[in-house]
């Protein structure tokens, strides 16, 4: 019996199915290059981790090079986090932060302490500057911008170190409109004004 779903239903499935193998193999890199380093990794070992097949990555991202590139980058984290107007910014990063960890058990941030160490660090660690904590300190007023966007994305890893990694009892057992309303506050005064 020939199927009546419409054809429109059958390609966004197949995009959806794409968009999740895509992250799949990004989630996968990110953890590769971060243990281990690039010259360490490749394609196969990504794509095993994923379960695809290197050739699909390949498909994706045409080579390990580009892998790496998207895999250090923060540019899609950094439009989430940043995209609200200052006065209400404060909460928007915690409540994004905190929406990203519920979706993704995962955290840009912390991605960033771990890897930074890592024989791929220095990317890592350059994107983050470049992407987040220099475009954040470009929108606060005052002459110490850089310093209180940094403290700003330092609390954040804190809180992201604290539900993730460490598990903390309190953070983690505290709903997540309580923890926007005690930290937006905090974080929003470093936006606001100088130190």
């Amino acid at each position: 019996m020939p199927s009546t779903a419409p054809a429109t239903a059958v390609g966004e499935d197949q995009r959806r199915d794409a968009c999740a193998t895509r992250e799949a193999i990004l989630k996968m890199a990110r953890r590769r290059f971060s243990s281990c380093g690039y010259a360490d990794v490749t394609l196969r070992d990504i794509a095993a981790d994923a379960e695809v097949s290197a050739a699909l990555v390949v498909k994706y991202f045409g080579s390990k090079e580009n892998l790496f590139a998207e895999a250090s980058g923060f540019e899609q984290d950094a439009e989430r986090l940043l995209d609200c107007e200052l006065p209400r910014l404060g909460e928007h990063l915690v409540r994004t932060l905190l929406d990203y960890h519920d979706r993704t058990q995962g955290d840009p941030l912390v991605r960033a302490v771990f890897t930074s160490s890592r024989p791929a660090g220095a990317q890592f660690r350059a994107n983050f500057e470049h992407q987040l904590v220099t475009r954040l300190a470009e929108r606060l007023p005052g002459p110490d911008a850089l310093l209180r966007a940094e403290l700003v994305c330092s609390h954040l890893m804190g809180l992201g170190a604290s539900r993730l990694v460490l598990r903390t009892k309190a953070i983690s057992a505290e709903p997540k409109e309580n923890l926007v309303a005690i930290t937006a506050p905090l974080i929003q005064r470093w936006l606001d004004s100088p130190l």
